[in-house]
């Protein structure tokens, strides 16, 4: 398997790992009651769409990100592959008419996707089998893993105040809780993997 697609694997996974336990809590309360009434199944469809949506838009930097930084690696410019995504995100800020996506949250995205760029054309220098491997590769020790996830989390919080102070979807206060869900469901996910990846344990 290819370097770059054991990558994307892996973003893949954490991601909708993310995206499960941001909404386990609501999916718990109609488990129950799609055996008990038929039309508890219209709630697990709204589930399955939400988890879907929510999926796509925590995936949505990434999949820039991971597209340019293979281009990249496999040798083409990459002020090229950075234009192609300015205007890819243009394009669908330019389309946007709901207040959910905004030109102050692209232009923080572009930054976190030239970010994301950097951190996967160092995992494809390694030349390592896996992703996990590129990983251990690139950062020798728990801690300097736990400095970049810092990194990466300063560069994601840019984003998520441009959100809270430019989307018109919901209230401010509403928009608040719900990055907060999503900055502690991150965070609890890449500290469990990470505990996995520098386990002494692990061979």
């Amino acid at each position: 398997m290819k370097l770059d697609n054991a990558i994307k694997k892996y973003e893949i996974r954490q991601t909708r790992q993310i995206a499960a336990a941001l909404i386990e809590i609501e999916k718990s309360k109609f488990n129950w009651r799609i055996i008990v009434f038929p039309f508890g199944i219209y709630d697990f469809i709204r589930y399955t769409i939400r988890l879907r949506v929510l999926r796509k838009n925590l995936f949505f930097t990434r999949k820039f990100a991971l597209a340019a930084s293979s281009n990249i690696h496999q040798g083409k410019e990459r002020a090229w592959e950075i234009r192609q995504i300015e205007i890819k995100t243009r394009e669908i800020l330019d389309k946007e008419k709901k207040g959910f996506y905004t030109d102050k949250i692209r232009n923080k995205q572009l930054k976190e996707i030239e970010f994301l760029v950097d951190y996967h054309l160092d995992l494809l220098s390694s030349n390592q089998p896996g992703c996990k491997d590129a990983i251990k590769a690139r950062y020798t020790s728990k801690g300097s893993y736990l400095t970049f996830l810092n990194s990466l989390q300063k560069v994601e919080e840019e984003v998520i105040q441009a959100a809270l102070t430019t989307m018109r979807k919901g209230t401010k206060k509403e928009r608040r809780l719900w990055f907060d869900k999503v900055r502690a469901a991150t965070k609890k996910i890449r500290m469990e993997e990470a505990d996995k990846l520098y386990s002494k344990t692990r061979s």
